[in-house]
Order: structure tokens, then sequence, then C-alpha cells
């Protein structure tokens, strides 16, 4: 005969299988939170890469550089090595005299951002028409972009879970459904607080609860308006999000314009997508601030190679002085777990 224990515990277990229980337990006043858990560049791939890379892969700085100087033994490290390094921080659109192997194929994960289409445009795996992801087309045949042991796609993602500094998340308020709702706000903010996580450390849990910043992360909070269509989080586009995003101890930041979340929601997750425009220099200075030549060569990440490619496929927010393009389309695979969001006094209040 099974306790009044036992009978009790299989009774919550059906209620939380059931989804009813668990939604009421953390739509408090209209209000979900969720933390971001993972973030990367959106790279639709093949298994042997021959759709969208069929010529290979870029080479990266040791293959460029033995390219470059094949008897270097006879020069100075300022003709080489360091010569290199300031054209990595110094960087230019003129050729390198390399060629790049941007993405061939025709498909790719993202949003049609500027609700056209042309022939340069992209298609989703879905059929969709008009995605905008430059990003991809300039990354996608770069090795250490590409999942699931690329240098960056490795090391870049864990640092989301594993620096506070890192610590997004969003707040859905106004919120009658998870299922449907015509009309609710997204607010982002930064939290202060480590990741509740399982016994192993590797798998984050949901139900855990999370500080706003509201010290040094103020200027980071965002608001936009959205709708929920079939459990489908459909955001209005965002001014200028600011992306905290520290790797190896490094601080640094991405600049989305534009940019807008289509996540899959639950009560317990929301996955999906952040897409917008990338800040071209913002974009590359984090991925060179964040690591050294050394990394990106375990990579074949040639930064060299890489900042002219973005220049060039740059397709948004055209300078007003010289007419070329700063920012450039992307998207971004994002996971997020329910949190609890506390929220301190602002600053200088009562």
């Amino acid at each position: 005969m099974k306790t009044k224990q036992a009978l009790l515990f299989s009774a919550l277990i059906t209620l939380f299988s059931a989804g009813s229980f668990a939604d009421e337990a953390v739509l408090k006043d209209g209000r979900i939170g969720y933390v971001m858990t993972d973030l990367f560049w959106s790279v639709y791939q093949t298994e042997d890469a021959s759709q969208e890379c069929p010529r290979g892969f870029n080479d990266g700085p040791r293959e460029q550089f033995e390219q470059l100087f094949p008897y270097h033994e006879g020069l100075s490290v300022e003709e080489t090595q360091l010569a290199q390094e300031i054209e990595t921080w110094h960087p230019s659109t003129e050729s390198d005299g390399f060629e790049f192997l941007e993405v061939e194929g025709e498909l790719s994960w993202g949003l049609n951002l500027d609700d056209e289409i042309s022939a340069n445009d992209f298609r989703h795996p879905d059929g969709t028409a008009g995605i905008d992801n430059e990003v991809y087309r300039a990354v996608g045949c770069v090795i250490g972009f590409r999942g699931p042991d690329g240098v960056e796609y490795i090391f870049q993602n864990k640092a989301i879970v594993d620096e506070r500094y890192n610590r997004m998340m969003i707040e859905l308020s106004g919120v009658e459904s998870l299922e449907n709702d015509d009309q609710l706000t997204v607010t982002v903010y930064r939290g202060m607080d480590r990741l509740l996580t399982d016994a192993t450390g590797g798998k984050v849990m949901p139900g855990g609860t999370q500080r706003v910043d509201r010290r040094w992360g103020e200027s980071l909070i965002r608001e936009v308006r959205a709708r929920i269509i079939d459990g489908k989080l459909i955001s209005e586009p965002m001014t200028d999000m600011v992306i905290p995003w520290q790797n190896l101890r490094v601080p640094s930041i991405q600049l989305i314009r534009d940019a807008r979340l289509v996540l899959d929601l639950t009560a317990q997750n929301a996955t999906g997508l952040l897409a917008g425009y990338a800040d071209v220099d913002t974009w590359y200075y984090q991925l060179i601030r964040n690591d050294s030549t050394h990394h990106l060569s375990n990579g074949q990440i040639s930064g060299i190679s890489l900042y002219k490619a973005l220049r060039r496929l740059a397709d948004a927010y055209p300078d007003p002085d010289t007419g070329e393009n700063t920012a450039i389309s992307t998207a971004l695979d994002i996971k997020m777990t329910q949190v609890f969001i506390t929220h301190p006094k602002p600053l200088g209040g009562d």
C-alpha cells in the first residue's frame, strides 16, 4: 500500500507533467522571467559542408603566415609576426592577397529583417524566402565558428553560463497566456547572480532567482512590445541592444541594431533566435579582444581576412559621410531558462 507521502508526490508529478500547475507557478502577476544560457551565431551546416562550403574552409593565421613568409627565418619579428598583429588590430578593407571563401549555399537560419526579398537573400530551411544573415555568409566556411567542435562555438557559448558579466535575461509582463497573447512587454535586463544548476553543474535548472543589476546594468535595459502566437514570442525591433559578452575574462560587448526576438515559450524554457544588424567594428573587436591570434589560429580564423569580408558584406546603416554600410545582418541561436527576477530599488530611491 502506498504511503500518503508517496501518493502526494505522485499527484504533484502528474500536475507538473500536465503543465498547467507549472504555468501557474511561474506566471505571477502576469510576469515571467528567463535567463540566457546559450548564445551563438546561427550557422546552417550540413554534415560534410558540401552544400554551404563546396570549396572547403578558409585558412587561418598559421596557414597564411607560411604563404606570406616562406623564408621567415631570415626576416625580423617586426617584418613578420608584428606586421600581422598590427594589421589584425588596425584592419583595412584593402586586399590581403588571399581568396576568402564565403558560404555558397542557399539555406540559412535567420529572419527577413528588411521585409524584402532579393536575389542575394537566403532561404530558410522551412522554405521562407528573404532571410538576411550576412554574418553567416562570412563565417560559415570558417572552422572555428562551426559546431560542435569550433573553438568559438565552444568557448564563446560556454562563457554565457560561466561569466556573470554575461548574465542577460528578459522579463515578460502583462502576460495573460504563454500560448496566445496579442500584447505584452519584453524588458531586457542584466542579472547579478550565478545560475541554478543540477548536481553535475552542467545543466541550468529552471526556478532560480536573479537580481536585476541596477548599478552597472542600468544602461543595458531595453523595453519592447511583443505578442505570443501559438506559444511563439515575437517581439518588435528594439533600438541598439547591447549584449555583454566576456570570454576568457576579457570584458567586451556586441551591439545589435533593430534587434528582435522570436522564441518558443514554455513555463521552463525559451528557445529560438535573436536577430538584427550587428555593428561591424563592435563585432570584430569583440572577437579579437576575447581571443589572441593563438586562439584564433586554433579555429583557422584570420581576423585580417574576416574583417574585410564583414565590411564587404555589410548591408545596413550606411555611414552618412562615406555611404559605406556599418552594420551586418545576423541571427543568433539563443536558449533561456525560467528564473524569478527580483527588482531592487533604483539607485537614489527611497
